[in-house]
């Protein structure tokens, strides 16, 4: 940013040295207007309509940006908050499933346990 100042001020001091320069009067005609100025101030005044153009036609490409960045953010926020609930989705189905594993190998232990009372009595011969 700062470079760009210091080029601004290069420019502007640049236009002033111009103005004090050419104080010709110059004969100005636009359309059915007729006058008379200073060379440096038909100059300025070129260059401020110039500016203002220039402003005026890439106005709506920056207000179309300005809008889609608007529009990106709120998009980044909605995805951030359902990624959000979804990894607390599944940090809770992960919890769930830790549980059901602890039940089934309580439940397979007890099996475990009695399959082996079971094999260890001698089976009754007829």
């Amino acid at each position: 940013m700062p470079l760009l100042l210091i080029f601004s001020l290069v420019i502007a001091l640049l236009a002033i040295l111009f103005a004090i320069q050419n104080t010709t009067v110059t004969p100005i005609r636009f359309l059915f207007w007729e006058t008379e100025g200073s060379l440096a101030l038909v100059l300025f005044i070129a260059l401020v309509a110039g500016a203002l153009i220039s402003y005026l036609a890439t106005a709506p490409g920056q207000i179309k940006q300005r809008m889609t960045i608007s529009s990106q953010r709120k998009r980044i926020t909605e995805v951030e908050g359902q990624l959000t609930s979804t990894q607390e989705e599944l940090q809770g189905t992960e919890e769930h499933l830790q549980q059901i594993e602890e039940m089934n190998q309580a439940e397979g232990e007890k099996t475990d346990e009695s399959t082996s009372t079971d094999e260890g009595e001698t089976p009754l011969v007829e």
